[in-house]
């Protein structure tokens, strides 16, 4: 793992960890002056984002941490779990938001201080917005799996934003019944959110095989080196940006064992060459 990839996770986990509290602070503002349900929505979702951003800049740093002798695979497991928690503390404030909401369902009230947390929410949503054009930056460079779990959401909070401005305009007009569905519709997005980042997890901690097209990829990047016969036994499982690979490769049984050593090589090369943080067995078979 490069210092330069270390370095991008951490900033990444250090820039959601300080926007989410800059985020927070200015939402309480706004729902103190508005009593409006949709910021409150807006504000429920940032507490947990402070909370799942603080799991993810210490996960991360874990996952970081290399290889040791308790430890011989590494740690990148770690970014599953934070991923893991993280989905819970999103459906903790769901649950809350929906229960609120129904109570304003029941009893619609004004919204005050409409300018006021209307500036609010387009700062939050320009805020957003940068944080996550950075966050997808740094998962292309890194694949981190923590990192995407928190863009993702993130980038749901954006269209938060821009819906609770929609529902403090209509409020100006005094159509209040709007506030509190657009918190609903916030609710069931962050309830949408839970299933896509649980699933991504289960894909790290359950040792999902890699993907239809980066095998097909890894069998052609094998099969196109000299030499090399064929393949079988080929095992795959993804951890974070870790990609783990053992194959058995069938070789010319006939050649010396300096050859067949050479030829098996050449296959890592070029399977790194494809997956650079690839960890790689490989078995020589004659035939």
């Amino acid at each position: 793992m490069t210092d330069q990839r270390a370095r991008l996770i951490k900033t990444a986990a250090v820039a959601s960890l300080c926007t989410a509290l800059i985020l927070l602070a200015a939402k309480i503002f706004a729902w103190v002056l508005s009593d409006s349900a949709s910021v409150l929505s807006s504000l429920l979702d940032s507490l947990m984002d402070i909370a799942a951003s603080a799991v993810n800049f210490y996960a991360v740093r874990y996952a970081l941490v290399p290889a040791d002798r308790d430890h011989p695979f590494g740690h990148t497991k770690a970014e599953g779990i934070a991923a893991l928690i993280q989905s819970a503390f999103i459906l903790g404030s769901a649950v809350v938001l929906l229960l609120h909401v129904v109570e304003r369902l029941l009893n619609p009230q004004p919204v005050t201080a409409l300018e006021e947390s209307i500036g609010v929410m387009l700062f939050s949503a320009l805020a957003t917005a940068a944080l996550v054009l950075y966050q997808r930056y740094v998962y292309r460079q890194t694949g981190s799996l923590a990192i995407k779990a928190d863009s993702a959401h993130y980038y749901g909070d954006i269209l938060t934003s821009l819906a609770v401005v929609g529902a403090l305009l209509a409020a100006y007009w005094e159509q209040y019944w709007l506030d509190p569905v657009v918190a609903l519709v916030i609710a069931l997005v962050l309830l949408s959110s839970v299933l896509e980042i649980v699933k991504a997890a289960l894909t790290v901690l359950m040792d999902q095989a890699m993907e239809p097209d980066d095998l097909s990829r890894l069998r052609q990047a094998v099969l196109s080196c000299p030499g090399v016969r064929g393949c079988h036994d080929l095992l795959t499982r993804q951890s974070g940006p870790v990609q783990f690979i053992q194959l058995h490769l069938e070789l010319d049984g006939q050649q010396s064992l300096y050859d067949a050593h050479a030829i098996g090589r050449r296959v890592e090369l070029a399977i790194l060459a494809e997956f650079p943080q690839a960890q790689i067995i490989i078995h020589q078979d004659p035939v």
